[in-house]
């Protein structure tokens, strides 16, 4: 454990309230400049640390208070000789309530820096630490009566630009603030945060944008001119300038950043006699106002706070007694650091879009965590992480936020063994299914990465979890009760689905949750316990076909309860049940072919159920048929101007629609609570499987240094072409049609991966390449049907 001096600080009782600022300092001198400098830092819940006046860096990592993280900085090249200065703003939501539980526990910040001066001595010395010797106020900057953004999010912002003081500068004279009030003591058992651990993941990665087109402009009384100045790549000759000196004139512009993104907007104005600019955000254009800044005389850089996520953007002046010029509009972008990403190309430029705009949608979703969607709330939701962590697999190769986001779920296991059904802090969100996704998704890393000691690690969370389903079985081992109060039976975005009771694909979950941790088993040497559950899961699916089943029918009931068996029969039910196992493959294929591509039961709206949709169809070699539901729903999403996967998309809706709070593709639509998300990324399940099934390069057990190779040529495509990142090294395929209706192949692997070919590939010739890599080509024929070897 590292050791600490620091104590958690903030302001006193009596100052304490919701929506909160603060500004903290503290000092020391140095006789020489440092050899090493490393600062540790955290707070609950956000910190903008400076050394010596220079912005260092924003964190910490969203956390459970019982698990908080801290980042660390070398900032040896900040300090010099003489007395040197650690500023920090640091930010707590309060007690209000908040849909998903997050932004828990009081205000508090933590911060230590160590030193070394010499270095030929192996140990450093605390040469600053949070105590009551650092000053402390509530920042006059903010005003913290400001109204929410909305019950899943925070508070919107009302910044006093007329209040800055240069409070960070070393120069700055401090001597009328208060001593900081200690909160707690570092890693306490008592604290409320009594475990620190340091960040998993690296920063988030860091660009500037700019907008790139004016989307609309008015003048209200006003006069603004000029807009597009702002623009990405703009060479226009003058700046910006809008005039609201006019009593009630409301002058804005509205700014498409082309498509979403999630960062932290930054406004450059010159402003002779100050007024007050607003920021409106949104993924559409129903603008919300988010953010005000009361600008001080002269020139103002101001910029929000808080995160936002958003397409478009409008900036509105009033009360101008002269006119503001704009003199920038720019937005710091962030982002997980994937440090390599993939590509995939064919034939259908469609396609090619599809793939993109999942890969994309993916990109904005990681961020300290992977996220259901960067809007709403930007929590760490298990199913939305665990069909994210497919297209790491296929499109990034790199595995710490995966690795970190199951952790984070694990470490917030409920005490009866559940596990949460979002994160990363404890919560009550209860979903049955999720909790078997949630393990799902470990067996996907372990297969994919070979980190035993992960799951070394995990290995008591799946038992407890394991514990937990057993707990829910009723007297013939099915899952019972999945409808009680306070739980949150999801599947799918549905009121299709009826959930009484014994839920059949919860049931159907449970089977495949046993098969799974029975290999889990197996691979932790535990045989007895590993044929104990597979034993165990041939008597629950004999239990579901039986039950559960339409007789004389390859389909089953969406649930049984006191009433029987539902009446209710739906795609997700049937598609749990073929994607588990518990389908006989016969059954499967006419279920598909008959009920399913027949049209004979409820469509599906959510592009999350989608990808059981696909891996199903694309398992059972209906490779016509999942392209043509890849193009139709997603593409009806480009058609309406999609530009990252919407959270559930109706395509039969009138095309004009497009998700919204109001109107449009969800159950829960026409509740203003609900915002809906125009960015999820459980919608990116085509770029994965676009790579894995259609270029032909599976890379699911990269864990056993092996690959496998099954290329196909399914509808109309005449070539693909792709490069799958991994951390043994870079994949590149290529097919394209040659012949007598034959495909050839070929496939560059890294030094170390061995590989398999699919039934509907043989492999005609390998070499070695100079690296030590190896170069695989051969030929595949096409069928109506399926695919056979040449």
């Amino acid at each position: 454990m590292e050791k600490w001096d620091a104590n958690w600080i903030w302001v006193n009782d009596s100052l304490r309230r919701n929506n909160q600022y603060i500004e903290a300092r503290g000092s020391f001198e140095l006789q020489t400049s440092p050899d090493s400098a490393l600062l540790r830092i955290t707070a609950n819940q956000e910190y903008v640390l400076f050394v010596n006046g220079s912005e260092i860096g924003r964190g910490p990592s969203p956390c459970d208070n019982d698990w908080q993280y801290y980042d660390v900085y070398d900032v040896a090249d900040k300090l010099l000789p003489g007395r040197n200065v650690v500023a920090v703003l640091a930010y707590n939501f309060g007690t209000d309530s908040i849909v998903t539980g997050q932004r828990q526990g009081p205000g508090g910040l933590l911060c230590q820096i160590d030193l070394k001066t010499d270095p030929s001595v192996e140990e450093s010395f605390c040469a600053a630490a949070t105590g009551t010797d650092w000053k402390c106020r509530v920042s006059p900057r903010w005003r913290p009566d400001s109204i929410r953004m909305h019950m899943w999010g925070g508070y919107r912002e009302i910044y006093l630009a007329d209040r800055e003081d240069g409070w960070e500068l070393p120069e700055y004279d401090d001597s009328d603030w208060m001593p900081a009030a200690v909160v707690a003591g570092a890693n306490e058992a008592e604290s409320p945060w009594p475990r620190l651990l340091a960040r998993e993941i690296p920063h988030l990665k860091k660009s500037w944008l700019r907008p790139v087109a004016v989307v609309g402009e008015q003048a209200y009384l006003g006069a603004i001119a000029n807009a597009d100045s702002v623009l990405e790549g703009a060479g226009h000759p003058d700046l910006m300038f809008v005039d609201a000196s006019v009593p009630g004139s409301y002058p804005n512009a509205t700014y498409d950043f082309g498509t979403e993104v999630v960062g932290y907007p930054e406004l450059e104005l010159e402003a002779p006699e100050g007024g007050v600019a607003h920021l409106f955000y949104g993924e559409g254009l129903e603008l919300e106002l988010t953010d005000t800044f009361v600008l001080k005389k002269g020139s103002n850089r101001v910029r929000s706070f808080g995160r936002r996520a958003f397409r478009f953007m409008k900036l509105a002046l009033q009360g101008t007694p002269a006119p503001v010029e704009v003199r920038s509009v720019n937005m710091k972008s962030v982002h997980y650091p994937y440090p390599e990403q993939g590509s995939f190309a064919c034939s259908d430029e469609r396609l090619n879009r599809i793939w993109e705009v999942g890969k994309y949608t993916a990109i904005v979703n990681s961020q300290e965590h992977f996220e259901d969607c960067p809007y709403r709330e930007g929590a760490l939701w298990v199913a939305d992480a665990v069909v994210m962590a497919r297209v790491v697999y296929q499109a990034f190769g790199d595995l710490a936020l995966v690795r970190k986001s199951l952790l984070q779920i694990a470490r917030i296991q409920n005490e009866d063994g559940s596990i949460p059904g979002t994160g990363p802090e404890s919560n009550g969100f209860m979903l049955p299914d999720f909790c078997a996704h949630w393990l799902f998704g470990v067996k996907e890393y372990v297969d994919y990465s070979g980190d035993d000691k992960f799951l070394a690690e995990l290995w008591p969370s799946v038992s407890r979890l394991e514990a937990w389903f057993q707990a829910q079985e009723d007297e013939e081992g099915l899952f019972a009760n999945a409808d009680r109060d306070g739980w949150w039976c999801f599947i799918d975005w549905s009121d299709d689905i009826e959930r009484k009771d014994k839920v059949a694909a919860i049931s159907c979950y449970y089977y495949k949750f046993l098969l799974t941790v029975a290999q889990l088993a197996r691979r932790m040497g535990e045989e007895e316990r590993a044929q104990a559950l597979e034993t165990k899961a041939i008597r629950l699916r004999l239990t579901i076909r039986s039950r559960m089943r339409l007789p004389e029918s390859p389909l089953f009931a969406d649930s049984l309860s006191a009433d029987g068996l539902s009446a209710s029969l739906t795609a997700q039910t049937n598609f749990v049940a073929a994607w588990c196992g518990i389908m006989e493959p016969e059954e499967a294929k006419c279920f598909i072919e008959d009920f399913y591509l027949a049209g004979k039961l409820p469509p599906i709206k959510g592009a999350f159920f989608y990808h059981i949709v696909l891996e199903t169809l694309f398992a059972y070699s209906y490779r016509e048929e999942a392209l043509k539901e890849i193009r139709y729903f997603w593409g009806a999403m480009l058609d309406r101007g999609a530009t990252t996967w919407w959270e559930t998309f109706d395509p039969s809706l009138p095309e004009c629609t497009v998700p919204s709070p109001y109107l449009g593709h969800t159950p829960t639509y026409m509740q203003a609570s609900i915002p809906v998300s125009f960015s999820h990324g459980w919608g990116a399940s085509p770029t994965y499987l676009l790579t894995r099934e259609m270029l032909g390069i599976d890379t699911s057990r990269l864990g056993e240094d092996r690959v496998a190779l099954r290329p196909a040529a399914a509808g109309g495509l005449t070539w693909a072409k792709g490069t799958i990142p991994t951390p043994r090294g870079d994949i590149e395929a290529f097919w394209s049609e040659a012949d007598g209706g034959q495909f050839a192949f070929e496939a560059r692997l890294p030094a170390g991966l061995s590989w398999s070919a699919g039934q509907s590939f043989a492999p005609i010739e390998t070499a070695e390449q100079d690296d030590g890599g190896t170069v695989v080509t051969g030929k595949f024929t096409v069928t109506q049907s399926d695919y056979s070897c040449v």
